[in-house]
């Protein structure tokens, strides 16, 4: 088995194996599998002994998953490395995301048993909120943007320099797998893809500075302070994965004009590990808005509060669909980070556009083969 064939399993599927199995631990501590509970209720054996369950029933079928997939791998050839891993991956993802369900659903029935106070329910905004500073500037992409123009006009000025036939992809052993004649379109294919990556993370940008601010039941002063820092620290790690990407597609596009495997494999194998164990880290440190993973407050001192009650809007716990809501977009109930209102018109537009995208891209790569 090629040492660049299995650390990228290990260093990258377990890391997010670990954390996705640990991702109810890092939700809000007003959600539960997806249904709101109060923070009182969050701490309760019963639900304790839910997350726990999850946790490890997650960790036992994903690591089986990483041990076959390691297996198969001892034996592969090229072709039959991307399949097995292709095929890994769809069986990893659809465990969880069935994981999740089943669990939602157990959720859902246990919900009734709870303790529950009975309150009007309220919804705490801070008015001074968006007036902080939540988000760095998408100005910093203009780093990203100098980076794909410099690479551009490169290979534009150094395109006669190019062999007719351009070697796009090599096997582990440094033969040429795929190539493309040359062409401009081909040559700049790349920078093409760095701006869509480019757009797509000033859009999530964006959207983690537009999403709906959403207060705890105690202390909403206090937690609002920590959701701007919890704001902020994904911005700048949003920042920093795309201006990594930029980086990566430019080593691609240089290794035309001045080849060297050994570097290439190394920075397309060291990129994305950075960034899944960035995120891991990152996800580690605070949950879902900004609240700490460890809560040192007795039960006594705990909000029975039950927060304001949209579980109808949220779809299966984590698709959200709210035509009264004129939010773009929202924060998760699965572990951490941000979806969109599929009520919101703008959302299909999107989702139109991202389809456009892949079409197109497969429209040029059938052009360049």
């Amino acid at each position: 088995m090629e040492l660049f064939t299995i650390l990228p399993i290990i260093l990258i599927f377990a890391p997010l194996a670990v954390l996705l199995s640990f991702a109810p631990y890092l939700s809000r501590e007003t959600i539960s599998f997806g249904v709101t509970v109060s923070e009182y209720n969050y701490y309760t054996p019963i639900l304790r002994k839910l997350r726990s369950m999850f946790a490890t029933v997650s960790l036992i079928g994903n690591g089986m998953v990483i041990l076959v997939c390691l297996y198969l791998l001892r034996s592969a050839n090229e072709e039959s490395t991307a399949i097995i891993t292709g095929v890994s991956t769809i069986i990893f993802i659809v465990y969880w995301a069935a994981l999740n369900m089943i669990f939602h659903f157990k959720m859902k029935k246990l919900k009734g048993t709870l303790t529950t106070v009975e309150a009007p329910q309220r919804v705490k905004i801070d008015t001074t909120f968006r007036q902080n500073k939540l988000t760095y500037s998408n100005y910093w992409f203009l780093i990203h943007f100098a980076i794909i123009v410099a690479i551009a006009i490169i290979s534009i000025v150094n395109y006669k320099v190019l062999p007719n036939i351009i070697p796009m992809k090599y096997d582990f052993q440094g033969n040429v797998t795929s190539s493309v004649p040359k062409t401009y379109l081909s040559v700049l294919a790349i920078n093409l893809v760095q701006l869509g990556i480019i757009a797509l993370m000033m859009l999530v940008n964006w959207s983690i500075k537009t999403s709906k601010q959403h207060l705890t039941p105690s202390d909403p002063a206090q937690f609002a302070a920590k959701n701007i820092q919890f704001r902020r620290k994904w911005s700048l790690f949003t920042i920093i994965t795309g201006l990594l990407l930029t980086i990566l597609f430019a080593f691609i596009q240089i290794n035309m004009f001045v080849p060297n495997l050994v570097l290439l494999t190394a920075i397309s194998f060291i990129t994305p590990m950075v960034i899944v164990l960035g995120a891991v880290w990152l996800s580690l440190t605070g949950r879902q808005g900004g609240g700490e993973i460890r809560n040192h407050q007795e039960d006594r001192e705990r909000s029975k509060e039950q927060p304001v009650n949209d579980d109808d809007h949220w779809k299966l716990g984590f698709i959200y669909f709210n035509a009264n809501d004129p939010s773009f977009t929202v924060e998760k109930r699965y572990g951490i980070g941000w979806t969109i209102n599929f009520a919101h018109p703008l959302s299909w537009v999107l989702l139109l556009f991202i389809i456009a995208i892949v079409v197109i891209s497969i429209v040029l790569a059938n052009k360049c083969s």
